[in-house]
């Protein structure tokens, strides 16, 4: 089992968190929550897991993610500036966009990784379905850090963090 110190989450939720050792987007020791404590939940958890470190085989996905780590960032630099409040989020937004200019992975720029794990809604997506969420702090989105949502080994979203899961409609999900 890749999942370590599973134990039920702080606030009673019924759900599991632990840690995994991510070789994917993030390299080390990367948190992971189970959105329920059943064992099925957990043994899915594993195939999330599996399907996440492999990402780095998937060189156009990695590019999807690039890429719409981009569009979030430059429409988030917009928005910043145009505020003209934030002076200091302005500052770091510009600071990512700079090293972006400059070639840099905006992956690199993200913190603080987490993997969100929910299981398939039956009704629509079969136990083979493999969805799960990357969330991620970010300069650019301090408020709402930075999601990554990936069902089936395709990007489904990028952008804030709002509560999304795999298991949306297609429609739910928009693209900056």
């Amino acid at each position: 089992m890749s999942i370590r110190e599973l134990k039920n989450d702080a606030n009673d939720m019924d759900w599991l968190e632990g840690k995994f050792d991510s070789i994917s987007l993030f390299k080390g020791e990367m948190n992971i929550t189970i959105f329920d404590n059943s064992e099925e939940a957990v043994s899915y958890a594993e195939e999330c897991v599996k399907a996440y470190n492999s990402l780095n085989n998937d060189k156009a996905l990695l590019d999807d993610i690039q890429e719409h780590l981009a569009k979030f960032l430059l429409y988030m630099n917009d928005e910043w500036k145009a505020m003209d409040i934030f002076e200091d989020i302005a500052a770091n937004t510009q600071k990512v966009v700079d090293g972006y200019n400059e070639g840099r992975r905006l992956i690199e720029y993200l913190s603080r990784p987490r993997l969100y794990v929910e299981l398939p809604d039956e009704e629509n997506f079969s136990k083979n379905d493999i969805g799960y969420v990357i969330e991620a702090d970010c300069p650019w989105e301090p408020e709402h850090q930075c999601s990554i949502i990936i069902r089936n080994g395709k990007l489904k979203y990028v952008g804030p963090s709002e509560g999304n899961t795999p298991w949306d409609d297609d429609e739910d999900y928009y693209y900056l």
